[in-house]
């Protein structure tokens, strides 16, 4: 399998097809929100192909000379989840994007907040999807985020996850994670719409 990016015209039936319904509503940003900022190169989505056939798809936020860019979507084609198409998207993507932006060190990850679910089924989802990044090397951080009145955990993906904290210069931090957020929205948004918070160390 490889990693394709996609232009907006792919990413256009993609969206269409299978984007609005692999996301809850509450996530699915408007098409056009989503081209625009592709066509700024602040945004940019890769397809998982074996040969012709579209196994995955994903969305990234990545502003130009940051240490840390954003995973905005990640989604395994329905028949195909559960096949280990998602372990191939993680082994692939960090020497993809390097080669795209040689700043990049690693990716944020927002997750919706477990303790914010409405039901034992919703619980269920999200504990499940915070399984899935931790089985790929994935960490969750003291970091969270409040984003249009969804609030989610903040999950880091680092690329040089082989050398230790020292070595791989430091943790991500929330300021990492504002930037990405300031690059995003429009200012009015961002000051209405987005809250960062870190979790202080329990004694």
């Amino acid at each position: 399998m490889n990693l394709r990016e996609l232009s907006t015209e792919e990413f256009t039936d993609i969206y269409n097809q299978y984007l609005t319904v692999d996301f809850p509503q509450n996530e699915v940003k408007p098409l056009a929100r989503i081209l625009d900022t592709m066509k700024t190169g602040i945004c940019c989505a890769y397809g998982l192909f074996d040969g012709d056939v579209l196994k995955g798809y994903a969305v990234f936020i990545l502003p130009q000379g940051l240490e840390y860019g954003l995973l905005d979507y990640l989604a395994v084609v329905k028949e195909y989840r559960g096949t280990g198409v998602g372990h191939v998207f993680f082994d692939l993507i960090g020497d993809t994007l390097v080669r795209k932006s040689s700043s990049l060190k690693g990716l944020f990850i927002e997750s919706e907040n477990i303790e914010f679910a409405t039901n034992d089924a919703e619980r269920t989802i999200r504990e499940k999807r915070i399984s899935f990044y931790r089985q790929n090397h994935c960490e969750l951080t003291s970091l969270g985020a409040r984003l249009f009145g969804v609030t989610y955990s903040i999950m880091v993906y680092r690329f040089d996850r082989e050398l230790s904290d020292e070595q791989s210069n430091r943790l991500p931090t929330i300021a990492d994670l504002d930037k990405i957020y300031v690059a995003m929205f429009k200012e009015h948004h961002y000051e209405s719409r987005v809250a960062l918070w870190k979790e202080e160390a329990s004694e």
